[in-house]
């Protein structure tokens, strides 16, 4: 018998404890965010064992012992080129997968090129990604002022958008501006977001992104095309807007 024990919220997660749910397994949810540990759990994983459970970690970093035979499921960072978590967990348990399934998959390995990867729709593709936005806690508020920001007149920085709001909750920006472009088959936008609570997000082009995070010290970068002027990159922080749009009319 498996014990399950799940990681960071998102669309991903929710569907693993809907699946869970309705399959009758057990399964702890710490209600986590992003970058979740083992060691949040505690006690849990011994507990479960003494129960006659296997424990099975879902997307928990493990920092901290674990008892023999625990299984990990990842596919993040190392494991990155495995299946989808939600893929191997629907494997563990050998439950057939949906078409929600896929596109929850797709979304959570490869965004919108994982999902175009698979022939996603457009409606598809904005399903999903409401779906994750409100898994991550995004509110209807926040989505409708997102879409105040994007309805306001096109503010430019030579290529690069700008987008100015109250809030830093990125995704109901960056989802609109890709399917918007997807369905125009153009490329997705770089764009920078300049928030009412001091952040600023930038998301394009690798090496401008690798360029800011140099610049403003203190801020946070990734993506897999980091670095580089023909790959997808973003990065953040908390610098003067004035500066950073200062800088950015450099590229």
């Amino acid at each position: 018998m498996f014990k399950f024990f799940l990681g960071g919220r998102d669309a991903e997660m929710v569907r693993i404890a809907e699946i869970l749910t309705e399959a009758g397994h057990e399964f702890g949810d710490a209600g986590l965010g992003w970058g979740a540990k083992a060691s949040q759990y505690g006690e849990e994983f011994a507990r479960a064992v003494r129960f006659g459970f296997t424990p099975v970690l879902v997307e928990l970093e493990v920092d901290c012992p674990v008892p023999q035979g625990t299984v990990e499921i990842n596919h993040h960072e190392a494991r990155s080129g495995e299946p989808a978590s939600l893929l191997q967990v629907l494997t563990l348990l050998g439950v057939p997968t949906t078409r929600w399934d896929e596109l929850i998959a797709a979304n959570d390995a490869g965004w919108f090129p994982g999902l175009q990867a698979i022939g996603a729709t457009t409606e598809e593709m904005a399903a999903v990604r409401a779906a994750d936005r409100s898994a991550q806690g995004i509110t209807p508020e926040q989505e409708a002022e997102a879409e105040r920001a994007l309805s306001t007149p096109v503010e430019k920085i030579g290529y690069i958008r700008v987008i100015r709001m109250s809030h830093s909750k990125t995704g109901p920006v960056g989802d609109r501006l890709a399917i918007e472009a997807i369905a125009a088959g153009r490329s997705i936008p770089s764009y920078v977001v300049l928030s009412g609570d001091g952040e600023v997000n930038f998301s394009g082009r690798g090496d401008v992104a690798q360029a800011l995070h140099e610049k403003f010290a203190g801020g946070w970068a990734g993506g897999a095309g980091l670095g580089k002027a023909d790959g997808t990159a973003y990065w953040g922080g908390y610098p003067s807007h004035a500066e950073v749009e200062v800088y950015l009319r450099s590229f």
